[in-house]
């Protein structure tokens, strides 16, 4: 696994990222749920365009993004377009969801995009083309929100999700017992031994919260966390992942340590 660079920051290595979003359903929201995110400890910025009520705006659009930027400073963005098969708040066609993406990659300076495995292959090879050429990273996606593929089935996903050369893979499962979990950790750690990418898992609802905060443990990169409002179930507050992140720190790197040795 091959640290990648958001910015400043680095993922791939040291403590996952947290990450938290901002679902506003119409501009003023948005910039207003900006402004909060930079009171907190954050280490980068989601921003889930399918909650926007004028989506289709795309002129709009833009404008928003680029104010974001500004707002947001040396935080990384990272724009969403949620398909409703993927969790999402609206149907995308291809199409728009190319548009979409386009005018941001080729009009503002954001960070990094989400891009869903399962569209179209073409579609997503030539966005991951256009975001490259536009010095923009890919987070290449999938979200299971009914259950958890076996371990052998999530190995065998996350290592085809890594072929379509994104910069960072992210998985998200829905767990229906405790073996779930540890399946997901289980091949998140066994990929992140074979593949160049750094990856982001979790395990979603009140069953998953511990791949939330143990992700150094098992090699996932980065965490979801809110402020207020969740975009995710089982997603905790900014401060509470914080400050489990740093209490679990010496105690993994004490027996990592003690590992070697």
């Amino acid at each position: 696994m091959t640290p990648v660079t958001f910015k400043q920051l680095t993922l791939g290595s040291g403590l996952p990222k947290i990450c938290v979003p901002i679902t506003g359903t119409d501009i003023a929201k948005v910039i207003g749920q900006a402004g909060e995110v930079v009171s907190s400890s954050t280490d980068l910025v989601e921003w889930r365009l399918d909650y926007l009520n004028n989506l289709e705006d795309l002129d709009q659009l833009v404008q928003t993004a680029n104010r974001l930027t500004e707002i947001l400073g040396e935080l990384p963005l990272i724009a969403t377009l949620r398909d409703r098969t993927e969790g999402g708040k609206r149907q995308i066609a291809d199409s728009d969801y190319r548009d979409i993406y386009t005018e941001l990659l080729t009009k503002t300076k954001i960070t990094a995009i989400d891009l869903e495995w399962q569209r179209d292959p073409e579609t997503i090879k030539n966005l991951i083309a256009l975001a490259e050429s536009n010095h923009v990273r890919t987070i290449i996606s999938h979200h299971e929100f009914d259950h958890t593929p076996s371990e052998a089935d999530m190995v065998s996903q996350l290592t085809a999700m890594a072929r379509t050369n994104g910069s960072v893979v992210k998985l998200a499962v829905m767990p229906q017992s405790s073996d779930d979990v540890l399946a997901l950790m289980n091949a998140t750690h066994q990929v992140s031994a074979i593949i160049d990418q750094p990856l982001i898992t979790m395990a979603m609802g009140a069953l998953g919260a511990v791949s939330r905060i143990a992700g150094q443990t098992f090699n996932s990169c980065l965490t979801f966390a809110s402020v207020h409002a969740q975009s995710a179930p089982g997603q905790l507050s900014v401060e509470q992942t914080r400050q489990i992140l740093t209490t679990l720190a010496p105690t993994i790197e004490g027996l990592e340590t003690s590992t070697l040795n």
